[in-house]
């Protein structure tokens, strides 16, 4: 090369001809494929039994024995009939109604006919693949609705004025065990036929062993032996640490089901009031754990999950996915919760 000629030779790259550049013909490398890493499961819509609800007011009564004696006074309440007595006869106590509403839950879809067309990554049809995703999605909302919703009449129908009403909502489990007069677990329920609430401290405390242990005493004591508990990371936790201060006696307690063992991380407890799978429920809140005997809770249908496609009001396609259902609680003396403990594990705040 000369002296004092500059060299202005060009070499062309990806970066030039890329998909970004104004001169762009490389194909992009896309792959064919698409990752959703968003939790799916749902233990209670998943586990809990069905059965039919035939109204939006779901019924269904529950009833108990009279009481068998005190324990503690012995002889005295000890039931003895003299021969050739008359017979005597008692008042019966009133079997008593409980109720809850089905629940309307709706995901809709609507997708261009010119999406259903063009060539898309990681999928044959946009709308089948959006309508598949919005049925996971439904199950998520439902299971969320199990576990917390408020109770609620709907007062008004439809678009009122355009205004969409206030949507009939069912009595979800966490609050069917608060003993509150606007649900259906109203005062008219006594302690004994009410759900266990322990707390675990006031305000706020760690959850023990001892308090764990209180509580399904208490639920015992009205009949039931909770076999489930439900709870969120930092409360699974501290039941996991159970283990770590248990003598040699203990540890057959605190049991891996498939391998007999102790083990750290418990998935199965088993203690003086029965065994509990302890179940990560990321919808249960932080401070609270729920115990409960599924035998006696379930999902009434009205109308079970259905997809229907809706009518075309320009060029696209369109659908709803949706399901009515309530929590059906035929004796909400079996479950309970835990309350107040601490959102993170190993400390109190």
């Amino acid at each position: 090369m000369a002296s004092g000629i500059v060299d202005n030779h060009f070499t062309w790259s990806s970066f030039d001809v890329g998909v970004n550049s104004g001169t762009a013909g490389n194909y992009e490398d896309l792959l064919d494929a698409i990752t959703i890493i968003s939790p799916t499961e749902t233990p209670f819509l998943s586990g809990l039994a069905k059965s039919v609800a035939r109204a939006t007011t779901h019924q269904w009564l529950i009833d108990r024995l009279t009481g068998f004696g005190d324990p503690d006074v012995g002889n005295a309440d000890v039931q003895v009939t003299p021969e050739s007595y008359d017979a005597v006869f008692t008042t019966e106590s009133n079997r008593k109604r409980l109720s809850n509403y089905t629940h309307i839950l709706r995901k809709t879809v609507d997708v261009s006919d010119t999406q259903r067309a063009v060539n898309t990554a990681g999928m044959a049809d946009e709308f089948v693949y959006q309508l598949r995703k919005k049925i996971y999605e439904l199950a998520r909302d439902i299971e969320f609705a199990l576990i917390h919703s408020q109770m609620n009449a709907q007062t008004e129908v439809g678009n009122v004025g355009g205004t969409p009403a206030t949507g009939r909502q069912m009595e979800g489990i966490l609050n069917y065990l608060e003993p509150d007069p606007a649900g259906v677990t109203a005062d008219y329920l006594n302690s004994d036929e009410e759900g266990t609430i322990t707390e675990c401290g006031s305000p706020i405390a760690r959850l023990t062993e001892s308090v764990y242990n209180d509580h399904l005493q208490a639920m015992w004591a009205k009949g039931c032996i909770a076999k489930t508990a439900y709870c969120n990371a930092p409360q699974k936790r501290e039941i996991s640490g159970f283990i770590t201060n248990a003598t040699a006696s203990f540890s057959t307690r605190n049991i891996d089901a498939a391998a007999a063992m102790a083990v750290s991380n418990i998935d199965i407890y088993k203690g003086d009031f029965g065994t509990q799978a302890i179940v990560l429920h990321r919808y249960m809140p932080n401070r609270e754990v729920l115990t409960m005997d599924e035998d006696y809770w379930k999902i009434a249908v009205l109308r079970p999950v259905q997809c229907v496609e809706l009518a075309r009001a320009g060029n696209s396609t369109r659908a709803m996915v949706e399901a009515e259902l309530t929590l059906e609680a035929l004796a909400p003396a079996t479950a309970g919760k835990i309350i107040w403990g601490s959102l993170h594990y190993g400390r109190v705040d």
